[in-house]
Protein backbone atom coordinates (compact mmCIF):
# COMPACT_ATOMS: atom_id res chain seq x y z
CA UNK A 1 0.00 0.00 0.00
CA UNK A 2 1.40 3.40 -0.96
CA UNK A 3 2.24 6.00 1.66
CA UNK A 4 -0.36 8.74 2.20
CA UNK A 5 0.49 11.85 0.25
CA UNK A 6 1.82 14.74 2.31
CA UNK A 7 -0.23 17.87 2.57
CA UNK A 8 1.10 20.72 0.46
CA UNK A 9 0.80 24.50 0.58
CA UNK A 10 -1.56 24.39 -2.40
CA UNK A 11 -3.96 22.05 -0.59
CA UNK A 12 -4.02 24.30 2.47
CA UNK A 13 -6.15 26.90 0.71
CA UNK A 14 -8.93 24.37 0.32
CA UNK A 15 -8.85 23.43 4.00
CA UNK A 16 -11.69 25.70 5.11
CA UNK A 17 -10.53 29.26 4.38
CA UNK A 18 -12.52 30.68 7.26
CA UNK A 19 -10.23 28.82 9.64
CA UNK A 20 -12.78 26.35 10.99
CA UNK A 21 -10.71 23.67 12.70
CA UNK A 22 -11.21 20.03 11.87
CA UNK A 23 -12.36 17.59 14.56
CA UNK A 24 -9.48 15.92 16.33
CA UNK A 25 -8.84 12.23 16.17
CA UNK A 26 -9.61 10.24 19.26
CA UNK A 27 -6.00 9.30 19.87
CA UNK A 28 -4.64 12.86 19.52
CA UNK A 29 -4.60 13.43 23.28
CA UNK A 30 -2.92 10.11 23.94
CA UNK A 31 -0.14 10.61 21.42
CA UNK A 32 0.59 14.16 22.58
CA UNK A 33 0.42 13.51 26.34
CA UNK A 34 4.04 12.43 26.61
CA UNK A 35 4.13 12.92 30.37
CA UNK A 36 2.23 9.65 30.89
CA UNK A 37 4.43 7.65 28.51
CA UNK A 38 7.84 9.00 29.56
CA UNK A 39 10.19 8.12 32.42
CA UNK A 40 13.31 9.70 33.91
CA UNK A 41 16.31 7.56 34.79
CA UNK A 42 18.75 9.02 37.35
CA UNK A 43 22.22 8.10 38.65
CA UNK A 44 23.44 6.50 35.43
CA UNK A 45 27.19 5.96 34.97
CA UNK A 46 29.18 8.42 32.85
CA UNK A 47 29.45 5.76 30.14
CA UNK A 48 25.67 5.64 29.62
CA UNK A 49 24.51 6.36 26.07
CA UNK A 50 21.42 5.88 23.91
CA UNK A 51 22.47 2.45 22.68
CA UNK A 52 23.00 1.10 26.21
CA UNK A 53 19.73 2.63 27.45
CA UNK A 54 17.81 1.11 24.56
CA UNK A 55 19.28 -2.31 25.26
CA UNK A 56 18.57 -2.07 29.00
CA UNK A 57 14.89 -1.03 28.58
CA UNK A 58 13.98 -2.78 25.32
CA UNK A 59 12.05 -5.52 27.13
CA UNK A 60 9.63 -2.89 28.50
CA UNK A 61 8.25 -1.88 25.11
CA UNK A 62 8.80 0.34 22.07
CA UNK A 63 11.06 3.31 22.85
CA UNK A 64 10.26 6.32 20.67
CA UNK A 65 12.97 8.68 21.86
CA UNK A 66 15.90 8.88 24.29
CA UNK A 67 17.60 12.01 25.70
CA UNK A 68 20.72 11.85 27.87
CA UNK A 69 22.26 14.73 29.86
CA UNK A 70 24.94 15.11 32.52
CA UNK A 71 24.11 15.78 36.17
CA UNK A 72 25.12 19.11 37.72
CA UNK A 73 28.22 17.63 39.37
CA UNK A 74 29.16 15.83 36.11
CA UNK A 75 29.64 12.59 38.08
CA UNK A 76 26.59 10.79 36.68
CA UNK A 77 24.06 11.05 33.86
CA UNK A 78 20.27 11.25 33.47
CA UNK A 79 18.11 9.80 30.71
CA UNK A 80 14.64 10.58 29.42
CA UNK A 81 12.90 7.62 27.73
CA UNK A 82 9.68 8.11 25.81
CA UNK A 83 7.62 4.93 25.27
CA UNK A 84 4.67 4.29 22.97
CA UNK A 85 2.09 3.60 25.69
CA UNK A 86 1.42 4.24 29.36
CA UNK A 87 1.69 0.52 30.17
CA UNK A 88 5.17 0.33 28.63
CA UNK A 89 6.29 3.33 30.69
CA UNK A 90 4.83 1.69 33.81
CA UNK A 91 6.83 -1.43 33.03
CA UNK A 92 10.02 0.66 32.89
CA UNK A 93 9.36 1.90 36.44
CA UNK A 94 10.05 -1.65 37.70
CA UNK A 95 13.70 -1.17 36.72
CA UNK A 96 14.26 1.26 39.60
CA UNK A 97 17.00 0.24 42.09
CA UNK A 98 18.56 -1.97 39.43
CA UNK A 99 22.34 -1.91 39.09
CA UNK A 100 23.78 -0.35 35.94
CA UNK A 101 27.52 -0.35 35.48
CA UNK A 102 29.94 -1.21 38.28
CA UNK A 103 28.39 0.72 41.20
CA UNK A 104 25.38 2.73 39.99
CA UNK A 105 21.95 1.97 41.47
CA UNK A 106 19.47 3.73 39.19
CA UNK A 107 16.19 5.45 40.04
CA UNK A 108 13.35 5.38 37.50
CA UNK A 109 10.47 7.83 37.97
CA UNK A 110 7.51 9.08 35.94
CA UNK A 111 7.86 12.39 34.08
CA UNK A 112 4.39 13.47 35.24
CA UNK A 113 4.52 16.94 36.82
CA UNK A 114 8.08 17.60 35.64
CA UNK A 115 7.19 19.31 32.34
CA UNK A 116 6.65 23.05 32.01
CA UNK A 117 5.10 25.04 29.18
CA UNK A 118 6.79 28.32 28.25
CA UNK A 119 5.62 30.96 25.78
CA UNK A 120 6.10 34.64 24.81
CA UNK A 121 9.88 34.42 24.84
CA UNK A 122 11.68 36.61 22.24
CA UNK A 123 11.10 35.40 18.65
CA UNK A 124 14.85 34.98 18.13
CA UNK A 125 15.09 32.39 20.93
CA UNK A 126 16.11 28.83 20.06
CA UNK A 127 16.29 25.74 22.27
CA UNK A 128 19.87 26.59 23.31
CA UNK A 129 18.77 30.05 24.49
CA UNK A 130 15.94 28.59 26.59
CA UNK A 131 18.27 26.01 28.11
CA UNK A 132 20.86 28.68 28.95
CA UNK A 133 18.21 30.97 30.47
CA UNK A 134 16.96 28.25 32.84
CA UNK A 135 20.46 27.20 33.86
CA UNK A 136 21.61 30.79 34.46
CA UNK A 137 18.51 31.85 36.44
CA UNK A 138 17.79 28.67 38.42
CA UNK A 139 20.73 26.28 38.05
CA UNK A 140 18.30 23.48 37.16
CA UNK A 141 19.11 20.73 34.66
CA UNK A 142 17.05 20.78 31.47
CA UNK A 143 16.49 17.22 30.28
CA UNK A 144 14.81 18.07 26.98
CA UNK A 145 13.15 20.92 25.06
CA UNK A 146 10.48 20.43 22.39
CA UNK A 147 9.59 23.24 19.99
CA UNK A 148 6.52 23.15 17.71
CA UNK A 149 6.56 22.51 13.98
CA UNK A 150 5.96 25.69 11.96
CA UNK A 151 4.75 23.85 8.88
CA UNK A 152 1.22 25.24 8.88
CA UNK A 153 1.68 28.21 11.24
CA UNK A 154 4.95 30.13 11.11
CA UNK A 155 3.96 32.27 14.12
CA UNK A 156 3.80 29.55 16.78
CA UNK A 157 6.16 30.30 19.67
CA UNK A 158 6.15 28.05 22.71
CA UNK A 159 8.17 25.19 24.19
CA UNK A 160 7.68 22.13 26.37
CA UNK A 161 10.59 21.72 28.79
CA UNK A 162 11.30 18.60 30.85
CA UNK A 163 13.01 19.03 34.24
CA UNK A 164 14.40 16.44 36.66
CA UNK A 165 11.69 16.68 39.32
CA UNK A 166 8.41 18.36 40.26
CA UNK A 167 10.33 20.60 42.67
CA UNK A 168 12.65 21.74 39.87
CA UNK A 169 9.65 22.52 37.66
CA UNK A 170 8.01 24.64 40.40
CA UNK A 171 11.29 26.45 41.03
CA UNK A 172 11.64 27.40 37.36
CA UNK A 173 8.04 28.68 37.31
CA UNK A 174 8.61 30.83 40.40
CA UNK A 175 11.80 32.33 38.97
CA UNK A 176 10.83 32.84 35.33
CA UNK A 177 7.06 33.38 35.12
CA UNK A 178 6.27 37.05 34.35
CA UNK A 179 9.97 37.81 33.84
CA UNK A 180 10.60 40.69 31.42
CA UNK A 181 12.98 39.49 28.73
CA UNK A 182 13.93 42.07 26.11
CA UNK A 183 10.46 43.57 26.30
CA UNK A 184 8.66 40.20 26.30
CA UNK A 185 6.83 39.02 29.43
CA UNK A 186 7.49 35.29 29.88
CA UNK A 187 4.61 32.93 30.61
CA UNK A 188 5.68 29.72 32.37
CA UNK A 189 3.22 27.09 33.66
CA UNK A 190 3.09 23.42 34.55
CA UNK A 191 2.15 21.50 31.40
CA UNK A 192 -1.37 20.14 31.68
CA UNK A 193 -2.80 18.80 28.39
CA UNK A 194 -6.25 18.36 29.96
CA UNK A 195 -6.42 22.06 30.92
CA UNK A 196 -5.40 23.84 27.76
CA UNK A 197 -5.70 27.61 27.55
CA UNK A 198 -8.40 29.09 25.36
CA UNK A 199 -7.12 29.63 21.84
CA UNK A 200 -6.03 33.21 21.19
CA UNK A 201 -7.40 32.99 17.64
CA UNK A 202 -10.77 31.54 18.67
CA UNK A 203 -12.63 34.73 17.74
CA UNK A 204 -11.13 34.60 14.24
CA UNK A 205 -12.06 30.94 13.82
CA UNK A 206 -15.64 31.66 14.94
CA UNK A 207 -15.82 34.65 12.54
CA UNK A 208 -16.46 37.12 15.38
CA UNK A 209 -13.51 39.40 14.61
CA UNK A 210 -13.45 42.24 12.09
CA UNK A 211 -10.59 44.33 10.69
CA UNK A 212 -11.03 48.02 9.93
CA UNK A 213 -8.63 49.62 7.42
CA UNK A 214 -7.85 53.13 6.17
CA UNK A 215 -8.08 54.64 9.65
CA UNK A 216 -6.41 57.91 10.63
CA UNK A 217 -3.70 56.90 13.17
CA UNK A 218 -3.31 60.50 14.41
CA UNK A 219 -6.86 60.72 15.82
CA UNK A 220 -7.67 57.03 16.36
CA UNK A 221 -8.62 55.82 19.86
CA UNK A 222 -10.35 52.74 21.28
CA UNK A 223 -13.11 54.93 22.69
CA UNK A 224 -13.93 56.39 19.26
CA UNK A 225 -14.02 52.91 17.72
CA UNK A 226 -16.31 51.68 20.49
CA UNK A 227 -18.70 54.59 19.94
CA UNK A 228 -18.80 54.00 16.18
CA UNK A 229 -19.21 50.18 16.26
CA UNK A 230 -20.97 49.75 19.63
CA UNK A 231 -24.43 49.79 18.02
CA UNK A 232 -23.55 46.58 16.11
CA UNK A 233 -23.35 44.45 19.25
CA UNK A 234 -21.40 43.67 22.41
CA UNK A 235 -17.68 44.35 21.93
CA UNK A 236 -15.31 41.98 23.74
CA UNK A 237 -12.00 43.49 22.70
CA UNK A 238 -10.51 46.28 20.57
CA UNK A 239 -6.91 45.99 19.38
CA UNK A 240 -4.81 48.71 17.78
CA UNK A 241 -1.42 47.28 16.62
CA UNK A 242 1.40 48.16 19.01
CA UNK A 243 3.77 49.39 16.28
CA UNK A 244 1.07 51.65 14.87
CA UNK A 245 0.26 53.04 18.33
CA UNK A 246 3.91 53.74 19.17
CA UNK A 247 4.88 55.20 15.75
CA UNK A 248 1.81 57.16 14.71
CA UNK A 249 3.72 59.44 12.35
CA UNK A 250 5.10 56.47 10.37
CA UNK A 251 1.62 55.21 9.41
CA UNK A 252 -0.62 56.99 6.94
CA UNK A 253 -3.30 54.28 6.73
CA UNK A 254 -3.99 52.68 10.08
CA UNK A 255 -5.98 49.58 11.02
CA UNK A 256 -7.69 48.08 14.06
CA UNK A 257 -9.36 44.82 15.13
CA UNK A 258 -12.66 44.45 16.98
CA UNK A 259 -13.93 41.19 18.53
CA UNK A 260 -17.70 40.85 19.06
CA UNK A 261 -19.55 38.36 21.26
CA UNK A 262 -21.24 36.60 18.32
CA UNK A 263 -20.69 36.10 14.60
CA UNK A 264 -24.06 37.77 13.92
CA UNK A 265 -22.86 40.95 15.60
CA UNK A 266 -19.65 40.88 13.53
CA UNK A 267 -21.76 40.54 10.37
CA UNK A 268 -23.79 43.55 11.51
CA UNK A 269 -20.55 45.55 11.65
CA UNK A 270 -19.87 44.73 7.99
CA UNK A 271 -22.74 47.07 7.14
CA UNK A 272 -20.41 49.94 8.10
CA UNK A 273 -18.04 49.11 5.24
CA UNK A 274 -17.32 52.27 3.20
CA UNK A 275 -18.86 54.44 5.91
CA UNK A 276 -17.17 57.67 7.03
CA UNK A 277 -15.17 57.61 10.25
CA UNK A 278 -12.85 60.38 11.48
CA UNK A 279 -12.99 62.07 8.09
CA UNK A 280 -12.12 58.95 6.05
CA UNK A 281 -14.01 56.26 4.17
CA UNK A 282 -13.13 53.06 6.04
CA UNK A 283 -12.97 49.45 4.89
CA UNK A 284 -14.56 46.82 7.16
CA UNK A 285 -14.18 43.06 6.67
CA UNK A 286 -13.94 39.79 8.59
CA UNK A 287 -10.43 39.06 9.87
CA UNK A 288 -8.65 35.97 8.56
CA UNK A 289 -6.07 34.00 10.45
CA UNK A 290 -2.54 35.22 9.68
CA UNK A 291 -1.18 31.70 8.96
CA UNK A 292 -3.86 31.19 6.31
CA UNK A 293 -3.07 34.54 4.69
CA UNK A 294 0.64 33.75 4.64
CA UNK A 295 0.09 30.34 3.04
CA UNK A 296 -2.14 31.98 0.45
CA UNK A 297 0.63 34.46 -0.40
CA UNK A 298 3.22 31.65 -0.62
CA UNK A 299 0.97 29.79 -3.04
CA UNK A 300 0.65 32.92 -5.17
CA UNK A 301 4.43 33.38 -5.31
CA UNK A 302 4.98 29.73 -6.24
CA UNK A 303 2.70 30.15 -9.26
CA UNK A 304 3.61 33.74 -10.14
CA UNK A 305 4.67 34.53 -13.72
CA UNK A 306 5.67 38.11 -12.88
CA UNK A 307 9.40 38.08 -13.72
CA UNK A 308 9.96 41.53 -12.20
CA UNK A 309 8.50 40.38 -8.89
CA UNK A 310 10.32 37.03 -8.90
CA UNK A 311 13.67 38.70 -9.68
CA UNK A 312 13.83 40.20 -6.18
CA UNK A 313 12.90 36.99 -4.34
CA UNK A 314 15.52 34.45 -3.26
CA UNK A 315 14.97 31.04 -1.68
CA UNK A 316 16.84 29.16 1.06
CA UNK A 317 16.81 25.37 1.32
CA UNK A 318 16.87 22.81 2.88
CA UNK A 319 15.47 24.10 6.19
CA UNK A 320 13.90 22.31 9.15
CA UNK A 321 10.21 22.99 9.80
CA UNK A 322 11.29 24.31 13.22
CA UNK A 323 13.39 27.16 11.80
CA UNK A 324 11.68 30.49 12.55
CA UNK A 325 11.67 33.78 10.67
CA UNK A 326 13.72 35.28 13.50
CA UNK A 327 16.33 32.55 13.07
CA UNK A 328 16.63 33.47 9.40
CA UNK A 329 16.84 37.20 10.20
CA UNK A 330 19.66 36.55 12.69
CA UNK A 331 21.44 34.45 10.08
CA UNK A 332 21.20 37.32 7.57
CA UNK A 333 22.61 39.82 10.08
CA UNK A 334 25.51 37.47 10.88
CA UNK A 335 26.26 36.86 7.19
CA UNK A 336 26.03 40.55 6.22
CA UNK A 337 27.26 42.47 9.30
CA UNK A 338 28.03 45.61 7.27
CA UNK A 339 24.65 45.82 5.51
CA UNK A 340 21.33 47.28 6.67
CA UNK A 341 19.44 44.00 6.38
CA UNK A 342 16.26 45.40 7.94
CA UNK A 343 16.07 48.18 5.36
CA UNK A 344 17.00 46.01 2.37
CA UNK A 345 14.58 43.17 3.11
CA UNK A 346 10.79 43.41 2.82
CA UNK A 347 9.60 40.08 4.22
CA UNK A 348 10.31 36.40 4.90
CA UNK A 349 7.90 33.55 4.15
CA UNK A 350 8.42 29.98 5.37
CA UNK A 351 7.71 27.33 2.72
CA UNK A 352 7.86 24.35 5.05
CA UNK A 353 6.27 21.75 2.77
CA UNK A 354 9.17 22.37 0.37
CA UNK A 355 11.71 22.57 3.22
CA UNK A 356 12.66 26.15 2.46
CA UNK A 357 11.91 29.86 2.76
CA UNK A 358 11.47 32.92 0.56
CA UNK A 359 13.32 36.17 1.28
CA UNK A 360 11.87 39.21 -0.48
CA UNK A 361 14.37 42.01 -1.12
CA UNK A 362 13.79 45.62 -2.16
CA UNK A 363 15.14 45.17 -5.69
CA UNK A 364 16.79 42.77 -8.13
CA UNK A 365 20.33 44.02 -7.44
CA UNK A 366 20.03 43.25 -3.72
CA UNK A 367 18.63 39.81 -4.53
CA UNK A 368 21.80 39.05 -6.49
CA UNK A 369 24.05 40.23 -3.66
CA UNK A 370 22.23 38.17 -1.03
CA UNK A 371 22.03 35.11 -3.30
CA UNK A 372 25.80 34.99 -3.82
CA UNK A 373 26.51 35.71 -0.14
CA UNK A 374 24.17 33.04 1.27
CA UNK A 375 24.70 30.13 -1.11
CA UNK A 376 26.55 27.16 0.43
CA UNK A 377 26.70 28.74 3.91
CA UNK A 378 26.36 26.72 7.12
CA UNK A 379 23.04 27.25 8.93
CA UNK A 380 21.77 25.08 11.80
CA UNK A 381 24.48 22.49 11.07
CA UNK A 382 23.46 22.24 7.40
CA UNK A 383 24.97 23.53 4.18
CA UNK A 384 22.13 25.50 2.62
CA UNK A 385 21.50 26.49 -0.98
CA UNK A 386 20.30 29.89 -2.08
CA UNK A 387 18.52 30.33 -5.40
CA UNK A 388 15.37 31.56 -7.09
CA UNK A 389 11.73 30.64 -6.53
CA UNK A 390 12.00 28.09 -9.33
CA UNK A 391 15.14 26.62 -7.75
CA UNK A 392 13.17 25.81 -4.58
CA UNK A 393 10.34 24.30 -6.63
CA UNK A 394 12.83 22.30 -8.70
CA UNK A 395 14.67 21.07 -5.62
CA UNK A 396 11.46 19.70 -4.09
CA UNK A 397 10.47 18.10 -7.39
CA UNK A 398 13.97 16.77 -7.94
CA UNK A 399 13.78 14.63 -4.81
CA UNK A 400 10.82 12.72 -6.22
CA UNK A 401 12.44 12.56 -9.65
CA UNK A 402 15.59 10.97 -8.27
CA UNK A 403 13.56 8.33 -6.44
CA UNK A 404 11.65 7.52 -9.60
CA UNK A 405 14.85 7.27 -11.62
CA UNK A 406 16.42 5.00 -9.00
CA UNK A 407 13.41 2.70 -9.12
CA UNK A 408 13.62 2.53 -12.90
CA UNK A 409 17.32 1.71 -12.72
CA UNK A 410 16.67 -1.08 -10.22
CA UNK A 411 14.25 -2.73 -12.67
CA UNK A 412 16.83 -2.88 -15.46
CA UNK A 413 18.58 -6.15 -16.33
CA UNK A 414 22.24 -6.06 -15.33
CA UNK A 415 24.34 -5.76 -18.46
CA UNK A 416 27.97 -4.94 -19.16
CA UNK A 417 28.10 -1.67 -20.98
CA UNK A 418 30.85 -1.13 -23.50
CA UNK A 419 32.74 2.11 -22.93
CA UNK A 420 32.62 4.53 -25.87
CA UNK A 421 35.86 5.09 -27.71
CA UNK A 422 37.99 8.17 -27.13
CA UNK A 423 37.13 9.44 -30.60
CA UNK A 424 33.43 9.43 -29.76
CA UNK A 425 33.99 11.20 -26.43
CA UNK A 426 36.06 13.93 -28.05
CA UNK A 427 33.96 16.89 -29.21
CA UNK A 428 34.48 18.31 -32.71
CA UNK A 429 37.04 21.12 -32.77
CA UNK A 430 34.54 23.74 -33.94
CA UNK A 431 31.98 22.84 -31.26
CA UNK A 432 34.62 22.81 -28.52
CA UNK A 433 35.75 26.30 -29.51
CA UNK A 434 32.16 27.55 -29.60
CA UNK A 435 31.41 26.17 -26.12
CA UNK A 436 34.55 27.74 -24.64
CA UNK A 437 33.49 31.11 -25.97
CA UNK A 438 30.11 30.82 -24.19
CA UNK A 439 31.60 30.26 -20.71
CA UNK A 440 30.91 33.14 -18.32
CA UNK A 441 33.66 34.69 -16.21
CA UNK A 442 33.37 36.08 -12.69
CA UNK A 443 33.14 39.57 -14.19
CA UNK A 444 30.16 38.44 -16.27
CA UNK A 445 28.36 37.25 -13.12
CA UNK A 446 29.11 40.53 -11.34
CA UNK A 447 27.63 42.48 -14.23
CA UNK A 448 24.54 40.24 -14.24
CA UNK A 449 23.81 40.49 -10.51
CA UNK A 450 25.37 43.79 -9.44
CA UNK A 451 24.94 45.80 -12.60
CA UNK A 452 28.66 46.67 -12.67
Amino acid sequence: MSNPRKRSVEEEENSIPQGISKPKKQNDTETKNRELTTVLVKNLPKSANQTKMHKFFQDCGIINHIDIVDSNDKKSRLARLEFSTFLEASSALTKTFKKVGPNNIIEVTSLHGCTIWMTNFPPSFEAKNIRQLIQDETGMIVVSIRLPSLKYNSNRRFAYIDLCSKEDAQSVIQNLNNMDLNGYKLVVKISNPSDRSKRTDLSTIERREIIIRNLNPMTLTEEKLRNHFGECGEIERITIPHRQRENVESFHNGCAFIVFSTATQANNALELNKSEFLGREISVGLADKKPYLERKEVKRLLHSKNTKELARIISLYPLSDRVTKSNIKSFLHETFPNRSVGDEMEDIYLVSDKNGAFIILKDEKLAGIYLMGLNMKMFHNKVIHCGTVNDLKGNANGIHLDKKQNNNNNNKINTIEKKPSKDILKAPAGLEKEQSQKKLSNDDFRRMFLGK
